[in-house]
């Protein structure tokens, strides 16, 4: 009888031990999620490997949460909330470059695709007044050329527009989509590439 009343004991002081560790483990958890959830959009997007690697350690900690090993879970989020803070730093430096890239690309397009564009449209002009295209040109790829410099200037109205929405990314996409259709048909014309 005394065993039984031992071993009751003990099975109770087990169960209120695990118990006592359920809750800082949880707490630890949504702590962990709530830092990590701070940083998710720009961590995600401009360093996205590291983002990852500090999700490994929550989703070790739920693993063990749900086994029941609440001091795993709470050992396996204990770096989290340091390391999405150096996650936070490290992606708006991660930002700040690629802002400074695309406005370097924007202001490098803006300063000669109008003028390519301008020369392309000068050359479908004057080629479209002969009478007898140049060897190699058709009139098929004259109208194809014509088509061709309205997409890309639709492009580069869509650019600028986006530009002034403030969407850099999508802006200087569009543009650089343009400037490809545009140095595409430079080499179509016979013109040399830009």
């Amino acid at each position: 009888m005394n065993s039984r009343i031992l071993l009751a004991a003990l099975a109770a002081t087990i169960t209120l031990a695990a118990c006592s560790q359920k809750d800082p483990a949880g707490e630890a958890i949504a702590a962990a999620e709530d830092a990590l959830n701070a940083v998710y959009e720009d961590a995600e997007k401009y360093i996205p490997e590291r983002y990852a690697e500090a999700k490994k350690g929550l989703e070790a900690a739920r693993t063990a949460f749900n086994e029941e090993r609440y001091a795993d879970a709470i050992a396996a989020v204990r770096d989290v909330p340091a390391q999405a803070e150096a996650l936070a730093r490290d992606a708006a430096a991660a930002k700040e470059q690629r802002i400074a890239e695309l406005n370097a690309d924007w202001a490098r397009i803006t300063g000669s695709l109008p003028g390519l564009l301008a020369g392309i449209g000068g050359r479908l002009e004057e080629l479209g007044q002969l009478r007898k295209l140049p060897d190699g040109m058709d009139k098929q790829l004259l109208d194809e050329a014509n088509a061709a410099l309205a997409s890309a200037r639709k492009a580069w109205e869509e650019a600028g527009a986006a530009h002034v929405r403030g969407d850099l990314e999508p802006a200087v996409d569009a543009a650089r989509g343009a400037e490809g259709m545009a140095q595409d048909l430079f080499g179509r014309l016979g013109m040399p590439a830009a």
